[in-house]
């Protein structure tokens, strides 16, 4: 607009002087380092600041590479020449920058789009490749053009802050790699190498049944120091292993155990077959087909009782617990067992309590709980005794006992009597009839319900050396 207006001349304004608007021009493009050429109607070029601003008059001689060598420069120029090389085979090269001669016709089509009225922007490179960005639009007084100014970039401004950006910018991505590099490490040393090192060790604990004897248990880096996710996952490695070797053990003097109690009768049957062999009268052979008898029903019972316990642990993990009424199964347990009470001539009883009294667990396991300590109690119990079972309420559960009036427990044995394969029968009970199991079983049973079991002897008050009235097995369940 200012050019215009300084530019008009005549009457109606619609002359173009080309002086003054080289005048107008060069006090408005000094300050922007810009060039701004100025064309008139025809296309000529009349005004170029190149050669009004001052020391623009110069001329810059380049000296030309040697033919075929190759241009030096750092390797960031090298990058640069490479990246430029892949964009323009992708995108494709812009036109040749050709300057226009003072007075010369201008061959750029965007000044003619200029001349009538519009406005053009357009890139070329320079032949050293450096890009320069131009701007046509029309000068015009009253809708009239009076001519085209054209301002450009100097060749090699636009580069140059291209260059810097990306210098910037992988200054950057440089300064971010070496963090990332370095918290790679970091994350290498507190995370990856001590995951490693559990994988490590699990990996070798898997693989142990694939090498030789190898003596040594497996064990898992210590690293319950650390109060992040690693160190919680060390110690619970550790638990597992240790629990697993506890397992291990378990299994070893179970089976120990079982080895040891089936070889009884085996060898009293083993005995008893060679000896029938020779005997000579059928009253001899008599007995020794009793004892064959009696030792095939006690190895029949230790088989039984023993694949009941080793299953026992899967089906308790198995079955889903429920809810149900402690006192409806011990009048169940009662009336199941009120045959073989009348047997003995002992009678059970079940002790008025609260009702209803809920327990959560696998009823059919504490039903067989009651019915082990039920047996038992009949089995000590007196012609004529009483076997009462109770239940109540406490604080944190609920508490069953399960009383007789035998001869009680020897007091050394009161911890014993829950181990496997312990048994110590009456006198007038044949030496076999049980495998020791049950009160093992019932322990196994109340524990996994997250409960106790414990047996004491029955005394008068204050009375602590008197001998024992009976037995009493307390066990109690969470609610």
């Amino acid at each position: 607009m200012a050019v215009a207006e300084a530019a008009g001349t005549g009457p109606s304004g619609t002359r173009f002087d080309p002086v003054r608007a080289n005048e107008v021009l060069k006090r408005l493009v000094e300050p922007t380092g810009l060039r701004a050429q100025i064309f008139d109607r025809a296309g000529r070029l009349t005004g170029d600041t190149r050669a009004l601003l001052p020391g623009s008059g110069r001329i810059e001689v380049l000296p030309l590479p040697p033919p075929g060598a190759a241009p030096a420069g750092s390797p960031l120029a090298v990058i640069e020449r490479w990246y430029r090389r892949v964009l323009r085979f992708f995108m494709g090269e812009p036109p040749l920058y050709r300057e226009t001669p003072e007075g010369g016709l201008a061959e750029e089509r965007e000044v003619f789009a200029a001349l009538r009225g519009g406005v053009a922007r357009w890139e070329r490179i320079n032949s050293e490749g450096e890009l320069i960005v131009s701007v046509t639009v029309p000068i015009q007084r009253f809708k009239a053009v009076l001519g085209v100014l054209m301002l450009s970039t100097e060749g090699g401004d636009i580069d140059e802050i291209v260059r810097a950006e990306r210098r910037s910018i992988i200054a950057v991505f440089l300064f971010a790699l070496s963090i990332s590099i370095a918290l790679s490490v970091l994350l290498a040393n507190t995370i990856a190498k001590p995951i490693r090192r559990l994988a490590e060790a699990a990996e070798a604990g898997g693989a142990q049944e694939a090498r030789p004897i190898n003596p040594q248990r497996i064990r898992f880096p210590d690293l319950t120091a650390r109060t992040d996710e690693i160190g919680y996952l060390s110690s619970a490695l550790r638990r597992m292993t240790e629990a697993l070797y506890e397992r291990i053990d378990a299994i070893e003097s179970f089976a120990a155990d079982v080895a040891h109690e089936i070889k009884n009768p085996l060898t009293s049957l083993r005995s008893a077959v060679e000896t029938l062999r020779i005997a000579k009268t059928p009253e001899m052979q008599a007995r020794l087909l009793e004892v064959i008898q009696k030792d095939v029903g006690r190895l029949d019972r230790l088989v039984t009782d023993i694949s009941n316990a080793s299953r026992l642990d899967a089906e308790l993990t198995r079955e889903e617990m429920e809810s149900f009424d402690i006192v409806d199964l011990m009048e169940a347990i009662a009336a199941m067992n009120e045959a073989p009470a009348a047997a003995r001539g002992a009678r059970i009883e079940v002790a008025p309590g609260p009702r209803p009294l809920e327990v959560r667990g696998l009823q059919g396991r504490i039903g067989q709980v009651l019915q082990n300590l039920v047996g038992n109690a009949l089995t000590f119990s007196p012609t004529g005794a009483s076997v009462r079972i109770a239940a109540e309420r406490r604080a944190n559960g609920v508490r069953v006992t399960v009383e007789d009036e035998g001869p009680g427990v020897p007091d050394e044995n009161l911890t014993t009597i829950f181990e496997r394969f312990y048994s110590q029968r009456p006198d007038d009970e044949a030496f076999g009839d049980h495998s020791g199991l049950g009160l093992s079983i019932s322990k196994q049973i109340v524990e996994a319900h997250g409960g106790t079991i414990w047996a004491e002897n029955i005394r008068p008050i204050g009375a602590a050396k008197a001998p024992p009235a009976g037995a009493r097995f307390t066990f109690e369940l969470p609610l």
